[in-house]
């Protein structure tokens, strides 16, 4: 490792590698029970939500540093993008996490996280100075803006096949399937 960026990435990989086991514990293992044997809560889950959220201070540590090393942005190519993409989901998992407490959500989510950062990591790593028609702020704004919303629609997308996947019955033997387009039926 060079620079002190790479370091926090890294760390923040094993963060979020932690807090994918945490979550998966959470939802697939036992509860934990107070002396009088009730059900005191899942703690995985919080513990999880705790390395998730130490996993985005690391890697919004990457980020700053990166951005002070290079002197610009750091989303002008495909690594720095990639990373920025994990930041932007592991940031809207934790709002999302922190408003509904769903487990099932960050066992879904902090793999994609990590696996994102670690597909970042097959480009190339080194700071290169941007050619002239990339040093505009709409650079900065536009990257950084497509980011964050894609994070934001990850979340979402994982949350709606969740939704599916918990309520749809599949013991059912009726395979009928209803397009809203009348003549579709089959």
């Amino acid at each position: 490792m060079d620079t002190i960026n790479e370091t926090f990435l890294l760390i923040a990989f094993f963060l979020y590698l932690l807090s994918t086991i945490l979550f998966s514990v959470s939802v697939t293992g036992r509860k934990w029970r107070d002396k009088e044997g009730d059900m005191t809560g899942n703690r995985w889950g919080t513990l999880g939500f705790i390395t998730a959220i130490a996993g985005f201070v690391f890697a919004l540590g990457y980020f700053i540093t990166r951005w002070v090393e290079a002197g610009r942005a750091p989303v002008s190519n495909m690594f720095e993008y990639m990373t920025f993409l994990g930041i932007a989901l592991s940031f809207a998992f934790l709002i999302i996490y922190a408003i509904y407490k769903t487990n099932v959500l960050g066992m879904f989510t902090m793999p994609v996280v990590m696996l994102i950062i670690a597909y970042a990591s097959i480009f190339p790593s080194e700071i290169e100075p941007l050619i002239p028609s990339l040093q505009s702020n709409w650079l900065k704004i536009h990257v950084t803006t497509t980011a964050i919303g894609q994070g934001i629609l990850s979340i979402g997308f994982a949350a709606g096949l969740i939704y599916l996947i918990r309520t749809l019955d599949f013991t059912k033997r009726d395979k009928k399937v209803f397009w809203p387009v009348s003549g579709f039926r089959k």
